[in-house]
Order: C-alpha cells, then structure tokens, then sequence
C-alpha cells in the first residue's frame, strides 16, 4: 500500500478525477472531472443540468479513478457524494479548483456571479474508509 504521504502527492497533482455513478437502467456513468483533494474530501465543481447531478441526487454510490498511465500509477475508491448546493459557502473550494488548473483568479464576488450564472454546485465526496482501504498501485 501507497504511504498517506505519497498518495496526498499524487492527488495534489493535475490530473483527471475520473467519478462513476449508476444510471437509473443501472449502466455506469463515469465523467473525467478537475478536482482538489483536501485530506478527507474530493471536490468536483458541476453544474445542475448535468447527468451525475441527478444521478448522485438518486444514488450517492460512487467509484473513483485516478490514473497515471505514464507513471503506471493509479488510484480506485469507493466513496459517497454529498451534493451542496450553496456557491457561496463552498467558494474557498471552487476557487482551490480552479487554483490547482491555473485557471485565471477572480474576485470572490466575480467568482460567486459567475458561479451562479452556471447554476453550479459542488460534489463532495467522501472516501468510503480510509487510504488503506484505496486500491493503489505504482507508488513503491
């Protein structure tokens, strides 16, 4: 198993979070998402019209993929997400989103109207159980 170490220096870097949930039919539906990782949450910024926001509304069960392919590393977990709703009390982690993609900064306010404008919520999910429970390979 990956040390907390490593794993949090992996999911620190830009990469893809890939998020898979079940569609009523129950066929997967899986998304490549920008995220920020704060030590016990994942966080994926998208918007109410989307497929994943009604289906984790339906069934908060979720699969995540990270993925390495040059650096034979990945990471699954099985996880939980939390849809909020409220732009304004999770600006600070659309806004570390946004910082960890370089994407130009905006002003709070700037930020939230834009946030708004897009309908945009936040999924926060949970890691069911902790690293030693990931599957993770690559990191020795």
């Amino acid at each position: 198993m990956a040390s907390r170490q490593k794993l949090d220096e992996f999911l620190a870097e830009r990469r893809n979070l890939i998020v898979a949930g079940t569609r009523p039919d129950g066929r997967p539906h899986v998304t490549p998402n920008w995220f920020h990782w704060d030590g016990d949450r994942f966080y994926v910024s998208t918007t109410r019209g989307r497929v994943k926001y009604a289906i984790f509304r339906r069934d908060p069960r979720a699969q995540l993929v990270i993925d390495d392919p040059a650096g034979l590393r990945a990471v699954l977990i099985r996880a939980t997400v939390e849809i909020r709703e409220d732009p304004a009390a999770e600006l600070t982690r659309f806004a570390a989103i946004r910082q960890k993609y370089s994407l130009a900064a905006l002003s709070d306010q700037e930020h939230l109207e834009s946030l708004i404008a897009d309908d945009r919520v936040l999924l926060a999910i949970a890691p069911d159980g902790g690293a030693s429970a990931w599957t993770a390979w690559g990191f020795s």
